[in-house]
């Protein structure tokens, strides 16, 4: 009797869900070795795993705007105007809009693209990318990365571009080549990263790359995320000082609880258009508001403009104040900054190093700035609000004069302050 009430064997204990079919099973779906201990998952190739993350990260992005879209038209009337079904397809088209395509609304054109949701995308997708090769047998060769990639990538743009075609009616389209364009650039640079960092190959990709081009990338970052700063600084300082006028022309409206979280939602999504908005203005050349306008340090020549909470943030018409021309030295701070942060950490003691890897330090910060600029513009409609955003070659040649000689004269700087003190 006393061997009945006995522990069973470690042998029998064993078997369980590792053990049989079912076992095999439940190690095939979860990725955990027998006996429930994380192991290293069996027998999935990374272009399977790539291709369910590639649906993945579709199906999570374009649930999430889809959610919004019913949430905001429930709130809105209680679902008393349209059906679920339009509302779906404003959340699909919400989703094209994030990967850089433009609408056309019954001929009228909209074009701003929001590009918290761009961030919000590329996120999931380099997190879908680092999934599929974590969750994959142990990646061999780069070529192994790049054919998951390329499955990725592909499947990701036939997504985009049958959301694309599906969404489509008469009153309202999506434009189809920038569609591709955008799903193919955020899948392949944000997939290709997120795979190269799941599988541990990131790190040996960077070492690959030659010293002078690390440290003018890594003075290029620091760069353009301390222009970025500052004018995110600029921007919130400008909305705390028109909250007042915002609060008065949201009562003007006559908005619901719904209208107002729907509002609260837009403005969110274009927060980096307007922190690169706030870029311009610090470069010089400022941005336009309509058509015949422009803000900027020298000069503010506004019209009407639409009743938008973040636009209350606007100067007034009118001379500027004399400390505002004083702001066109943050490009030249930002830029000096990178060259000297890049000489710290990538030292050369040579005066013509020093001075090119500054300048390039300058330039490319200059170049990414003035295409993130760029991307934060369009029209929003066939009158004067056709014309929204900055002067892109004007930023261009202002962007790369300042901060090129910034970093310039920071990297000579530096490399002699260096050499004194060694000696």
């Amino acid at each position: 009797m006393t061997d009945l009430l006995s522990r069973p064997s470690a042998a029998s204990s064993s078997r369980g869900p590792s053990g049989g079919a079912a076992g095999r099973l439940f190690r095939l779906l979860t990725g955990h070795g027998p006996g429930g201990s994380t192991g290293a998952p069996e027998g999935r190739p990374l272009t399977v795993s790539a291709a369910l993350a590639a649906l993945a990260a579709v199906g999570t992005s374009m649930v999430l705007c889809m959610g919004v879209a019913v949430i905001g038209w429930f709130l809105a009337d209680a679902g008393a105007h349209g059906q679920t079904t339009d509302a779906l397809r404003v959340g699909a088209d919400a989703w094209l809009v994030g990967h850089g395509s433009h609408l056309s609304l019954g001929g009228v054109p909209l074009g701003i693209v929001p590009l918290a949701l761009t961030a919000l995308f590329a996120v999931v997708v380099y997190r879908s990318g680092r999934w599929a090769a974590q969750s994959s047998e142990p990646v061999a060769d780069d070529r192994t990365i790049a054919l998951g990639a390329t499955i990725f990538t592909g499947l990701y743009v036939v997504v985009a571009v049958v959301t694309c075609l599906v969404a489509a009616q008469d009153s309202v389209s999506a434009g189809l080549g920038r569609t591709i364009l955008g799903a193919l650039l955020l899948s392949a640079s944000a997939g290709t990263i997120g795979m190269a960092s799941g599988a541990g190959r990131l790190r040996g990709w960077v070492e690959l790359v030659p010293g002078w081009v690390r440290s003018v990338a890594h003075g290029a970052t620091v760069a353009c995320l301390l222009l970025l700063a500052a004018s995110a600084v600029l921007v919130l300082g400008a909305v705390v000082v028109g909250i007042s006028e915002a609060a008065t022309v949201l009562s003007e409206l006559h908005l619901g609880p719904g209208d107002y979280v729907m509002y609260a939602v837009a403005t969110l999504a274009v927060v980096p258009n307007a922190v690169l908005f706030g870029t311009a203005y610090l470069l010089g050349p400022g941005f336009a508001v309509g058509t015949g306008t422009v803000v900027s340090p020298t000069v503010v020549s506004l019209g009407p403009v639409p009743a938008f909470p973040l636009l209350s943030a606007l100067p007034g018409n009118g001379p500027t104040p004399s400390w505002a021309v004083a702001l066109l030295a943050l490009p030249v701070i930002a830029g000096a900054t990178g060259a000297v942060l890049a000489q710290r950490s990538y030292r050369v003691t040579a005066y013509d190093s020093a001075a090119l890897r500054g300048f390039g330090c300058g330039f490319v910060a200059a170049l990414v700035t003035t295409l993130a600029i760029a991307l934060a513009g369009g029209p929003m409609g066939t009158g004067r609000m056709a014309d929204i955003g900055a002067p892109v070659g004007e930023v261009l040649v202002t962007a790369v004069a300042a901060m090129s000689l910034g970093g310039l004269v920071a990297g000579v700087a530096t490399a002699w302050w260096q050499r004194r003190s060694v000696s």
